[in-house]
């Protein structure tokens, strides 16, 4: 969480739109997640406000849409899918959770405090200067309209109010940051020759007896995973759902209860100009009643070309309030009068109208049967299990309480802890199901089979039936491998005996290049390497750092020895580089906030109640996938 809060540490603005600009997971989030409790379609509850399922699922839609554009629209597993949902699903809680704190304390954010923070915004600015079309720019590429940032800034800066509060414990000495720049900064040079092991000349490929005793020694590198055959119900709502006779009423219900999900609103393809006075626009509007056309009025008055004019296609919900009704007003090609926002004075030119479009209940009815299905399926799945325990607790078998209820137990011959069989294969029943497998690990063979939450919305048992621990696997099913561990242990070590005599060579006077010259191998210089991009040995790196010029150090590495000799020390003991002491300095500062930022959101978990609708999560986040 820390570092959650750490990588959106900067300015007010930046922290927001990073998560879009840069495919973060650990931004904000965007929109008004707060909605009024008892909606029903809540994922998490922060006190006594929900945080909408929509909302929260239009963030994790984004970051999917970004998760493929940097997988090349690669597919996302479900696995995969859950993480990210979940990702999303806490940032919603930490912001939450902030605001909650912010209203509670009376914190109150004007608009002219967002209109100046926004406008400062270097994002936002050409040449020092707010330009406005570059903001619509980057708001309309990034799935944003104006009004849901003017929101998302208006919070951030509410919960920039309380963070700002931390800030004065924060200040890090002077000289703790100049001793922490000298290590940063601080860098040597070495003559460096490798040695690798694949070539350090003939090594004898090792005996049987040689392979049996080195199996012997190192046994632990030969073991079996310990196994468990086990037998498992697991009823998803799915499951229940696929086993429910929907009413048609039930159906139809659900449809007048959720029409307005079933309406594709309106929208409008839309261009403007925007000015600061009401004086401007008039005169705007007035030359476009004489007969000017839109694109000329706003070159000649803003000397903008007419790509620069397009705010987009956008439904009315999209646009600020003071905007909304005007534009949707327009017919097609029709001109607004001036309209005042809080950005300045809009001249509107509406160039494209698409009317609103409701779903009919027969376009819809197949997926709402699903959805209803599946609600009627979390009661009934409830009520499944309870009747399990009850079957159990009368002294009935897994299989026959499963039979009571119409499901069948599955068995599973072999499993290890990470899901899968004897033979390496992943086990379908068990992928993804983390909670299934830590249970079937965590019993034993005696333990009675209890009922429990999947994570998921779901309910399962487990009855563990035989436990295969962990064993030597035989000696003749890893010969091959443990040979070839051992050949390369005696090639490290050829490489090591030649790097130790190079070592004591240079010691007694001799010169590294001479030495590697006899020996076929090539000298490279290192130049100017820190402690942390050095290409060395981390144990050879740290020895040049603490030596002095002329000292020869060697190291393995994943190839083989590095031998290196110290031919200078940059020290930062002279001139400094203020500026990036300073930028160290606010680095370091930020470090210490943002923990104490982690830590409050901590401490707000415990003065707020938090719950998590984990049935909800799912269904949002793995069957949307589907």
């Amino acid at each position: 969480m820390l570092d959650g809060f750490r990588k959106h540490s900067n300015s007010i603005i930046v922290k927001a739109l990073f998560f879009l600009l840069i495919a973060s997971f650990a931004a904000w989030g965007i929109g008004d997640m707060l909605r009024p409790a008892a909606t029903g379609n809540s994922v998490a509850t922060v006190g006594n406000v929900d945080i909408s399922a929509q909302e929260v699922f239009n963030d994790f839609q984004r970051e999917m849409s970004r998760m493929r554009q940097l997988t090349g629209d690669q597919g996302v597993n479900e696995q995969l899918s859950l993480a990210i949902g979940s990702s999303v699903v806490d940032r919603a809680i930490n912001k939450a959770l902030m605001s909650v704190s912010a209203k509670d304390m009376d914190v109150a954010i004007s608009d002219e405090q967002v209109v100046k923070s926004i406008r400062e915004t270097p994002m936002f600015q050409e040449n020092g200067v707010f330009n406005r079309q570059r903001f619509e720019q980057i708001l309309f590429s990034n799935q944003l309209n104006e009004n849901q940032f003017i929101e998302l800034v208006r919070g951030d800066l509410a919960r920039e109010q309380i963070v700002s509060l931390m800030e004065s414990g924060s200040s890090v000495p002077e000289s703790v940051v100049k001793e922490l720049y000298k290590h940063r900064q601080e860098k040597r040079s070495a003559s460096v020759v490798r040695i690798d092991r694949d070539s350090v000349g003939d090594v004898a490929a090792p005996s049987t007896e040689e392979v049996r005793k080195y199996y012997d020694d190192n046994i632990n590198k030969f073991m079996a995973p310990e196994y468990r055959s086990v037998s498992l119900l697991h009823i998803t709502p799915k499951d229940v759902a696929d086993t429910i006779d929907v009413p048609l009423q039930k159906v139809e219900d659900a449809y007048a209860a959720h029409q307005s999900e079933f309406v594709t609103p309106g929208h409008r393809i839309v261009e403007q100009m925007v000015f600061t006075t009401e004086e401007e626009a008039k005169a705007a509007a007035q030359s476009i009643a004489d007969g000017k056309s839109f694109a000329d009025v706003a070159k000649d008055l803003l000397g903008l070309e007419k790509d620069a004019l397009l705010l987009g296609d956008v439904t009315k919900a999209e646009l600020p309030e003071e905007l909304a009704d005007p534009v949707f007003a327009l017919g097609k090609d029709e001109v607004s009068a001036p309209i005042q926002s809080m950005l300045g004075w809009h001249i509107v030119h509406v160039t494209q109208v698409t009317d609103e479009v409701v779903a009919s209940f027969d376009d819809v009815k197949d997926k709402l049967h699903d959805q209803v299905a599946l609600e009627m399926a979390a009661d009934e799945l409830f009520s499944i299990s309870n009747t399990i325990e009850d079957t159990l607790g009368g002294g009935a078998t897994i299989e026959e309480a499963a039979k009571k209820v119409g499901f069948k137990v599955s068995t599973i011959e072999a499993t290890d802890k990470t899901g899968k069989d004897t033979s390496g294969a992943p086990i379908a029943a068990l992928a993804g199901q983390k909670a299934l497998l830590e249970e079937i690990f965590a019993v034993d063979i005696a333990t009675e089979p209890t009922m429990k939450d999947d994570d998921q919305g779901g309910y399962f048992m487990v009855r563990v039936d035989g436990i295969t621990e962990s064993t030597a696997r035989a000696f003749e099913t890893v010969q091959e491998s443990a040979s070839a561990q051992l050949l390369d242990q005696k090639k490290q070590a050829a490489a090591k005996e030649k790097a130790t005599s190079i070592v004591a060579a240079v010691k007694s006077g001799k010169q590294l290049a001479d030495l590697a010259k006899e020996s076929g191998l090539e000298v490279t210089e290192k130049t100017g390497f820190t402690r942390f991009d050095a290409p060395l040995p981390a144990s050879v790196t740290t020895a040049l750092f603490a030596g002095k010029v002329g000292d020869v150090e060697s190291g393995a590495d994943e190839k083989g020895f590095v031998v290196a000799v110290l031919k200078d020390i940059q020290s930062m003991e002279g001139d400094q580089d203020q500026a990036a002491i300073n930028a160290l300095s606010r680095e370091m500062a930020a470090g210490i906030k943002n923990d104490m930022e982690g830590e409050f959101v901590n401490a707000l978990r415990g003065r707020y109640s938090v719950s998590i609708d984990r049935g909800m999560v799912n269904r949002l986040f793995v069957q949307e996938q589907r």
